[in-house]
């Protein structure tokens, strides 16, 4: 098996943004990418600081668990029912609760809330006009799935329902005869007669592997649990896709 090392984006650079942020003479290059990390831990996650006392710790609604930025952004991503829609931020739940058992949101916190989502969007979605996509699939639930992704490579998956909805095991990526250079596959559901669903939690947000010709690669350990209804269609898209 030969693979390059998995890039990591998430929860742990936010904890690294943290530590940065404490530090005198912490190199600035972090802070002013402006990436939706970094507009998080500047803007969101303080606006979201009024509501900790109650969603950081009580149970069934405790998506800012536990408490600090880093683990409240993984948390919240993680939450269900979902309190994010990175397909449409505006639509998230995180905005849309207004006032509560607690206060709603002021216009300049939900304004950083929206400005971060937005950019999470961008980041997480690929362009369909820009990314390769392969499907829609239809799911043989119980059995051995095998998607060609052309180039010669597969995904090969057993897709079974589950508590959450719909758990992937045996998840591997083959590279064709060619070799496979594969980036940030993200799925998403194409139930009928609604919008389509992504998978809010980016599972594989952090992918980006080089395979040799004919080797494999377990994505994400080699299991997924996504909250997909068992019985849709499933379509990836992928923002990078090639034979190096």
């Amino acid at each position: 098996m030969a693979a390059s090392s998995i890039v990591v984006h998430g929860a742990a650079r936010i904890a690294l943004a943290a530590t940065c942020a404490s530090l005198i003479g912490c190199d600035g290059d972090l802070a002013g990418a402006e990436s939706a990390q970094q507009l998080y831990m500047t803007g969101a996650w303080p606006a979201l600081g009024r509501c900790t006392g109650c969603h950081a710790t009580r149970p069934t609604i405790d998506f800012l668990a536990p408490g600090t930025a880093a683990g409240a952004y993984a948390t919240m991503f993680a939450f269900q029912p979902p309190i994010l829609d990175v397909a449409s931020p505006a639509s998230s739940l995180v905005l849309t609760m207004g006032k509560h058992t607690g206060p709603a949101l002021l216009a300049t916190e939900a304004d950083a809330i929206l400005a971060w989502l937005a950019a999470e969007h961008t980041e997480r979605v690929p362009d369909p006009g820009l990314a390769v996509a392969v499907g829609p699939v239809a799911l043989a639930l119980g059995t051995a799935n095998t998607v060609d992704l052309g180039l010669g490579a597969t995904l090969g998956f057993v897709p079974s329902p589950a508590a959450a909805g719909l758990a992937l095991r045996q998840l591997v990526l083959t590279a064709g005869p060619r070799g496979l250079h594969a980036v940030h596959p993200l799925l998403v559901t194409d139930p009928p007669q609604v919008p389509p669903r992504i998978d809010t939690r980016d599972t594989f947000g952090d992918v980006d592997v080089t395979l040799a010709a004919g080797a494999s690669v377990a994505l994400g350990g080699g299991s997924a649990a996504l909250a997909f209804d068992p019985g849709d269609p499933i379509t990836i898209y992928f923002r990078t896709l090639e034979a190096p």
